[in-house]
């Protein structure tokens, strides 16, 4: 991913948490604002790391996840 791509999709995020933030505050936070940031937050750890990974010219392999 490019990183003007990354910023501009960061950005509406953003304004997403912001917004969430906002309902938290005034208690009017629903259960599924909860649960769709907490979507949210895992894209963006994802393609944080994967930027990560890009910058630092890692080899990204997918290990998986043993449950």
């Amino acid at each position: 991913m490019r990183s003007g791509e990354l910023a501009v999709w960061a950005a509406h995020e953003q304004w997403r948490m912001e917004q969430l933030a906002y309902d938290l505050a005034r208690g009017s936070a629903t259960g599924a604002q909860c649960r769709e940031a907490a979507s949210v937050f895992e894209g963006i750890a994802a393609r944080l790391r994967g930027f990560a990974d890009e910058l630092d010219g890692a080899e990204v392999v997918d290990g998986g996840v043993d449950d």
